[in-house]
């Protein structure tokens, strides 16, 4: 419940940056987004000084300090004071906030833990669909980059892991629609081609498999000179050889 009467506040950063209010969208001016993203990034109350210093690392710390008070004090004018809580020492987004990047952070963090287990819980568009998203598109902040590197290989990662849990249960339409979101994410990433390989052999669906194949050696190869490995070719083959050996029953 939001104390200011201002309503909900939701911040998004996947793939860009949005700061929505019952009121419709704030309009925030670029350092009052990045002071956002620090502290969501930040998960934890932030110190003044620390935040100063990352958001104008080139200003002394005392001009860097006063910069922060007056972008502070008009986030708060632009939002009516709902969207930070401060102390002398600290600044926080409230606790009322909701924001997509923690929400897809919990996502990576129950599938992660269950080895995909959770996959009936999450296999919902409007949870897992949040996994296709960069963290803040066409940012190229020095301090932001570890954070958008972090988040590309957990959502690649978290995207694979359901892609395997629905190919094991044999549903292929959420197999390609995952592993095709984690190829799109990692194009050069061998696990959802392999994934999406593996099932359309499943299905019957042998043109698509050696379609996908080719495609992707193509790529791999244009890009960096290589083949992939022998995983997927190997699928090919024992499948090949499968239906080889049910027409030499006929």
């Amino acid at each position: 419940m939001n104390p200011t009467g201002f309503g909900t506040v939701h911040i998004s950063l996947l793939p860009g940056f949005v700061c929505r209010t019952d009121q419709g969208v704030a309009d925030l001016s670029d350092i009052q987004q990045r002071l956002v993203a620090a502290l969501v990034l930040g998960d934890h109350p932030v110190r003044r000084g620390d935040l100063a210093a990352r958001l104008w690392p080139d200003a002394p710390p005392a001009r860097a300090a006063a910069r922060l008070r007056q972008t502070v004090w008009r986030l708060n004018q632009a939002t009516s004071g709902a969207l930070l809580r401060t102390t002398h020492t600290t600044i926080s987004l409230a606790d009322h906030v909701e924001v997509d990047y923690r929400t897809a952070a919990r996502l990576v963090s129950a599938v992660s833990g269950t080895g995909g287990a959770a996959a009936d819980e999450v296999w919902q568009p409007h949870l897992w669909s949040i996994l296709r998203h960069p963290l803040l598109y066409g940012w190229d902040h020095d301090w932001l980059v570890p954070f958008q590197e972090k988040w590309k290989l957990q959502r690649v990662q978290t995207l694979e892991r359901l892609a395997e849990t629905f190919l094991q249960r044999r549903q292929h339409s959420a197999v390609l629609e995952l592993a095709d979101a984690a190829a799109q994410a990692d194009p050069l990433r061998e696990g959802p081609r392999r994934i999406a390989v593996q099932s359309c052999l499943y299905v019957g669906e042998v043109a698509d498999a050696h379609r996908r194949y080719r495609g992707y050696r193509e790529l791999l190869f244009s890009e960096l000179g290589v083949a992939p490995s022998g995983a997927i070719p190997q699928l090919l083959k024992q499948d090949r050889e499968r239906q080889l050996a049910l027409t030499a029953e006929y």
